[in-house]
């Protein structure tokens, strides 16, 4: 029976495959092949979360890296539809709680999308003491069997929220959508940052801020078509005096990102990892990379890992990284953040992040 799996990245050590008289879909590690005994992490992602040069292409390269090292055993996968990304959930509780061996097997599950299928069946893992799960940006620890990591964006949102007079003082805020948490914190950091800031600006000016979601959906708006970005960028109600693009909207800030290049109507903010252009002068990062191979060391460790754990901009796993393309836009820096102003809003950013978290 041949087994086909639509966007599927499997990658390290082979992972053999077969299926049962009732066509589910089990692992058979095979005892003389020492590489299918080895530790296996899986990893399921958000519908076309995969290739977004950010947060998702994070997580799998902290999960490749943690392999490489410790000799695992990898399966990523990135589905085209959140009922296929259910199909491969369910595919993957089946064979892990069914599994008799004693291998080692952690599944990572990298989407919001599945929130309530899984705090409903994640109890099925506990069938089998060799299965673990680690659910990634949830505040809200799962009852049972699994662990949780949550990465607060609100302080380095707040930062960057602050320091963004000195690029322009008219704003483009743009949210994936207003339901899920991480990007409802990440927007209402960097608004409570625009207007904290203390950044001088002409008594003339006046800063403006307008934020505008992707999507109504809680999976919504991670995901546009260029088509979609570029009616969007070129319709007066965004172009209309708003200088700098801040996209919080997962994968689909690298289409913002390059149709910015391309239409030379914004300048934009780098969101989870450092972007080079002439036409970002900053970016907002998550460490979501280090977070995550630190989660598989400690799944790996006679401790286990924690429960839940949280870390933030006061831990280093988020911060601002500030890269001034031109010299221009390097003295404009320079002249407007001095160190001390800039470790000013560092630390006023961690406070208020531990005002919102608790």
């Amino acid at each position: 029976m041949q087994w086909v799996l639509a966007s599927i990245f499997v990658c390290g050590a082979s992972i053999f495959a077969s299926c049962s008289k009732g066509g589910d879909v089990i692992y058979e590690p095979d005892p003389a092949d020492e590489a299918s005994t080895s530790p296996l992490v899986a990893v399921i992602y958000d519908p076309n979360a995969l290739g977004d040069r950010g947060y998702n292409d994070l997580i799998y390269q902290g999960v490749e890296k943690a392999a490489r090292k410790y000799h695992l055993r990898t399966m990523q996968l990135s589905p085209l539809t959140v009922d296929e990304g259910l199909a491969y959930l369910q595919m993957m509780f089946q064979s892990m709680s069914a599994a008799e061996d004693s291998i080692r097997r952690l599944f990572i599950v990298a989407a919001a999308s599945y929130d309530d299928y899984l705090r409903k069946n994640n109890s099925r893992l506990e069938s089998n003491p060799y299965a673990d799960l680690l659910y990634l940006e949830t505040a809200t620890p799962l009852a049972g069997k699994g662990s949780t990591l949550y990465l607060s964006y609100f302080g380095a949102m707040f930062e960057a929220g602050a320091i963004a007079p000195v690029e322009a003082t008219d704003v483009l805020l743009v949210g994936a959508n207003p339901k899920a948490k991480t990007i409802a914190a990440a927007i209402q950091g960097f608004t409570d940052g625009f207007q904290y800031s203390p950044i001088e600006v002409s008594e003339t000016t006046e800063k403006k801020l307008v934020t505008v979601y992707l999507s109504d959906e809680v999976s919504g708006g991670f995901a546009v078509a260029d088509t979609t970005v570029m009616q969007l960028m070129n319709s007066v109600e965004w172009n209309d005096d708003r200088h700098l693009l801040v996209p919080v909207c997962g994968g689909s800030a690298t289409v913002f990102h390059r149709f910015s290049e391309m239409l030379d109507l914004y300048d934009y903010v780098g969101i989870d990892s450092v972007a080079t252009s002439s036409h970002c002068n900053f970016s907002i990062v998550k460490h979501i990379d280090r977070a995550v191979q630190q989660c598989i060391e400690q799944w790996l460790s006679p401790e286990g890992m924690p429960k839940h754990q949280t870390f933030g901009l006061a831990d280093d796993y988020t911060g601002v990284v500030i890269h001034p393309y031109t010299e221009d836009s390097k003295m404009r820096f320079e002249r407007s953040l001095s160190k001390e102003l800039r470790q000013s809003i560092h630390q006023e950013a961690i406070r208020k992040e531990a005002e919102y978290e608790n």
